[in-house]
């Protein structure tokens, strides 16, 4: 789903692969009265999306759950941080909410160097403390738990208000790394500029969400389905809305349930989405039948074909 670093193990011939819990940004920005979206090339030896263009983000690890990063959220904010729902409609614990969050403003870091974090008086991070950071963004890419040692070093707080919640995807049954995905909205800091990191990706660059869509359809741009998808759907908000800030203010209560498509193998392989139709005749695990999801999804399409 987004660009995770960690992957699962092979499916089983009795049972699907659990998914991972996983995050991704679509960081947006505001340039010449256009708002573009970040994304960044996977490199080509990645076993994960290899080549293919995509948001920032990541597996949940076991540092995003520990106390110390919990702490790096204000306590009001925790209490206001979204309550996520499994696929069957149960709310998550608490503290995986939070470190979801967490993980999702520390992938962001890793891999773009754009920092979702304030001063204790709520003013945005500052050039200095940055730049101390960036000095530590590649080892906190192999040791995450320096993600909150280094934010408690300049004291400073994730601005976990800037996530907006905004879709979740879940990898097929029938795929052997799996992942449970949560995206979010944020906008792009005052005075930071994103900077690839060498290591997963090898490429940056900002996009219309209209001028993405014609990569992808015009194959310029390789990019998986649920990244389209949820540029489509970022594109009919910035048709709808036009600024950013206002993109932000209608989308802030958006509803987000499930999509997890199923994979329909034969002469040529069909990707169907869980407000298909025909999709609970399928066989694959799926959504409950009484999912409903809103006329923005169902306008999307509802299967597509490989070849």
């Amino acid at each position: 789903m987004s660009s995770t670093s960690s992957e699962t193990g092979p499916a089983t011939a009795t049972a699907p692969v659990v998914p991972r819990h996983a995050a991704s940004v679509l960081l947006l920005r505001e340039q010449d009265g256009a708002v573009e979206v970040l994304l960044t090339r996977r490199h080509e030896n990645m076993s994960f999306m290899g080549g293919m263009w995509v948001f920032p983000g990541g597996t949940l690890c076991p540092a995003d759950l520990a106390s110390a990063s919990i702490a790096t959220i204000p306590e009001p904010a925790q209490l206001k941080c979204h309550r996520l729902l499994d696929l069957d409609g149960v709310a998550l614990p608490a503290t995986t909410c939070l470190g979801l969050a967490v993980a999702a403003i520390r992938e962001t870091f890793e891999e773009t160097g754009v920092l979702l974090a304030t001063t204790a008086d709520g003013e945005h991070c500052g050039v200095e403390e940055l730049a101390r950071l960036h000095e530590r963004r590649r080892a906190i890419v192999s040791q995450p738990e320096l993600f909150a040692t280094s934010l408690q070093e300049e004291r400073l707080h994730l601005d976990v208000r800037r996530l907006l919640y905004w879709s979740h995807w879940i990898t097929p049954s029938t795929v052997p790394k799996r992942f449970d995905t949560r995206f979010f909205l944020a906008s792009l800091p005052p005075e930071q500029i994103a900077s690839v990191d060498a290591i997963e990706a090898t490429e940056m660059t900002w996009m219309t969400p209209a001028a993405l869509i014609a990569a992808a359809h015009d194959g310029t741009m390789t990019v998986s389905r649920p990244t389209l998808y949820n540029v489509m759907e970022l594109d009919a908000s910035v048709r709808q809305h036009v600024s950013l800030d206002a993109i932000m203010r209608a989308e802030a209560q958006r509803e987000a349930p499930p999509v997890l498509p199923k994979v329909v193998k034969g002469e040529q392989r069909m990707i169907v989405m869980p407000w298909d139709a025909d999709y609970p005749m399928f066989a694959g695990s799926g959504v409950s039948q009484g999912m409903s999801y809103p006329q923005r999804l169902r306008t999307l399409p509802s299967r597509t074909s490989e070849r």
